[in-house]
């Protein structure tokens, strides 16, 4: 070897020596940085009170876990060989299949999924928000955060809400049942002071329909000996004409200023006036005297139709107006019935309130010019919870009542009260049993008649009462009482 080539070699290691060295430093280097690198993530780690898991899948089953170790305390003093386990071995067989999915989307999407799950460890449930973050085409970074006590204040604030839900709806019910309670006592109140009203009226009307009578029974008894006289009279001065044809001038002119033939033909019709008057009367006292019954506090087996007709005749002077042409036509459509038991003096006081409403009703129609209908709707396929309308009756075009009674099922008797006055609304029919609802003027109507009603004839004598009305067209009530009484 010359000397040339020996120098070419020693400067060719020369530059390879170098290359070495720069290649060495850059090593070391890279190996710091890449220490210091660790450092920093290791550093970050186990700053972090996190799980983290590198999560691996091959055919899209899971191969296995490895999980970064990080804050010692919340792997919860798990076994060190938990370190790198299969899934399998890992988490439960259920959790598997929703583990793959979660791993299957981030790999798919190459996106980030964020969702929570839950783990039982040694009988106690924990819950963990997850992060799956994909990092190649087959693996996956799980990082998993321990949100057990945010779970236990949200279950606890769920508790609490449920709680103060319920402690509400229980003040509520409470509200309500005193609400209820006190709108109560003052039905009570009212159909308290209704009752000794009508008490008082009841005893004020029997006394007064006594007072009548006694007067009215001493002109009745009177008018047939008066009549008889009358007769006598007559028939003496009929003689002493046949006798004494001739008689002297201040007779004659005294039997021509009285009109005496005039007298005679027009006496024995004046005191046929008063006996049908004396009769009315005594009628009238009679039709008081039943319908208060104030001799009848207990239960009697009465006949419907005379209660309806009693208390039809008591209210004349509103269906016969003689102050204007306003007249009511009552139809009745009476069917043979049983006497039924019952409080009669209630049961009146039910009719006279539906008559009366059905009075105001056919008035108030025509007040506003309103065309009466020429036919009511009557209903039928009565019970519980329905009121079908099925039949209807013709009529003339005048305001008309019709009234009809029947037996259902042999068991109960069915009056309805129909009219074809002005009706009522639907908002009105809601709440027309309601305790002082009124549409009557203040001063015509106390809002309790029909809440009455409902209250003698559904808890007093165990019946129904219903209501069919339509707006411009009519109103039928309907009630039905049971013809025995259960004790």
């Amino acid at each position: 070897m010359n000397l040339h080539d020996s120098q070419e070699d020693e400067l060719r290691l020369i530059k390879l020596n170098h290359r070495l060295q720069k290649e060495i430093e850059t090593r070391k280097l890279l190996e710091q940085k890449l220490r210091t690198s660790e450092a920093q993530m290791r550093a970050i780690f186990e700053a972090m009170s996190d799980i983290v898991l590198v999560i691996s899948i091959d055919d899209e089953l899971l191969r296995n876990v490895e999980i970064i170790p990080t804050n010692n305390l919340c792997l919860h003093e798990y076994q060190t060989e938990l370190v790198t386990q299969t899934v399998e071995q890992f988490f439960q067989g259920e959790n598997t299949r929703i583990w793959l999915e979660k791993v299957v989307q981030s790999l798919n999407t190459q996106q980030i999924v964020n969702f929570d799950y839950s783990l039982s460890w040694d009988n106690e449930e924990y819950w963990f928000a997850a992060s799956i973050s994909p990092i190649s085409d087959c693996q996956v970074l799980w990082v998993a955060r321990d949100i057990s006590e945010r779970q236990a204040a949200l279950r606890e604030r769920k508790r609490v809400e449920e709680a103060l839900k319920k402690s509400e709806a229980q003040e509520r019910q409470k509200a309500r049942e005193l609400e209820k309670t006190l709108s109560e006592l003052k039905i009570a109140q009212a159909q308290l002071l209704l009752s000794e009203k009508m008490a008082s009226l009841g005893s004020l009307v029997a006394g007064i329909a006594h007072e009548i009578n006694n007067p009215t029974n001493f002109i009745y008894g009177n008018i047939e000996p008066a009549k008889n006289y009358a007769e006598d009279l007559l028939q003496l001065i009929s003689l002493y004409q046949q006798h004494y044809p001739q008689a002297n001038g201040e007779i004659s002119k005294k039997i021509e200023e009285i009109d005496l033939d005039f007298i005679a033909e027009d006496f024995f019709e004046l005191v046929n006036s008063m006996n049908t008057g004396a009769i009315r009367i005594r009628r009238i006292v009679e039709s008081l005297r039943k319908f208060s019954h104030l001799d009848e506090a207990n239960r009697q087996l009465v006949d419907i139709h005379t209660e309806i007709d009693n208390t039809l005749y008591l209210l004349q002077h509103r269906l016969q107006q003689t102050s204007s042409s306003f007249q009511v036509r009552i139809l009745k459509k009476y069917t043979e019935l049983p006497k039924i038991e019952c409080y009669p003096s209630q049961l009146n006081q039910v009719f006279m309130n539906v008559l009366v409403n059905a009075i105001d009703a056919l008035e108030e129609k025509n007040h506003k010019k309103g065309k009466f209908a020429p036919k009511l709707l009557l209903s039928s396929n009565i019970d519980d919870t329905d009121v079908s309308v099925q039949t209807s009756v013709e009529i003339s075009s005048i305001p008309t009542i019709v009234i009809c009674t029947e037996i259902i099922n042999s068991a109960k008797v069915c009056i309805r009260i129909i009219d074809n006055g002005i009706g009522m609304t639907e908002e009105v029919k809601k709440c027309i049993f309601d305790p002082f609802f009124s549409t009557k003027l203040v001063g015509k109507g106390t809002g309790m008649g029909l809440s009455v009603s409902y209250q003698i004839v559904v808890e007093n004598h165990h019946g129904q009462l219903q209501c069919v009305s339509t707006r411009g067209e009519g109103t039928e009530f309907i009630i039905t009482i049971p013809i025995g009484q259960q004790l």
